[in-house]
């Protein structure tokens, strides 16, 4: 009963997607049936994700599709993080949802070398063209170059393939340059995160560092859950409390 009466008490919901909360393009079990409750109890629902396949409108419309009725406004990307970060710069940019989150915002974008900034998303149509061009612009001295991401594996339809991380090490390797990292657990992401959110927050995922460590630093009850990318918990993440799944949290709400 404590514990239940713990959950309830939280003002904030923040949710990570992959993992956590959906395996895209389907739901957790239990995902919904959360998500009705807390709106029932007037609580504050924000996903926060490094999840950059689709833009924000793109992540309403799969939840729309799966019957959770959300607002691009409960949402906060790595690729939102990049368009507020990039408003006045030409970028270049890897990956189709990054592009477009990127386009909504006002960014202006350049398909070729002609410009200053590398910015990259997940991309599952990445190539040697891609890869090419990326590479000429980081080349020279003053180019930026940013990430989305630096996952290694994501589960894309029930199988597990290369996350974001493979193309952002690549064009390290290649160029020489360390990217910048703008999704979590970096301080871009938490700054916007915590202008989101209000009152007591708490923060549920599946990942040590991306997730636990992340809302730790923020100051948020983290919640590891477990059946995601990580499976066991890293002794220095030191989750305030742990799921072995999201439909676990039913029995405290």
């Amino acid at each position: 009963m404590f514990r239940k009466n713990l959950i309830k008490s939280f003002d904030t919901f923040v949710f990570d997607l992959d993992g956590t909360f959906w395996w895209y393009p389907s739901l957790v079990k239990g995902a919904r049936e959360i998500y009705e409750k807390l709106v029932n109890f007037s609580k504050r629902v924000i996903f926060v994700s490094n999840f950059t396949y689709l833009d924000r409108d793109g992540i309403v419309k799969t939840f729309r599709k799966n019957g959770i009725f959300v607002e691009k406004e409960q949402i906060i990307t790595s690729s939102y993080i990049a368009a507020r970060l990039l408003k006045n710069k030409m970028v270049f940019p890897i990956g189709r949802g990054l592009e477009d989150e990127l386009r909504k915002n006002g960014v202006k974008i350049s398909k070729s070398e002609n410009s200053d900034v590398v910015v990259v998303g997940h991309d599952t149509n990445f190539n040697y063209n891609k890869a090419t061009i990326a590479l000429k612009i980081l080349l020279r001295e003053n180019s930026e170059f940013y990430t989305t991401a630096y996952g290694k594996l994501w589960i894309f339809k029930s199988e597990i393939v290369p996350g974001t991380g493979v193309i952002t090490a690549g064009l390290e390797y290649c160029s020489g340059k360390k990217a910048i990292m703008l999704g979590k657990p970096s301080e871009f992401m938490l700054k916007e995160v915590k202008k989101a959110v209000k009152g007591k927050v708490i923060y549920f995922g599946d990942e040590n560092k991306a997730d636990i460590k992340f809302a730790n630093k923020a100051g948020f009850f983290s919640v590891f859950v477990k059946g995601g990318v990580d499976k066991k918990i890293d002794r220095n993440s030191r989750p305030k409390m742990v799921l072995n799944s999201l439909s676990e949290l039913l029995n405290y709400l």
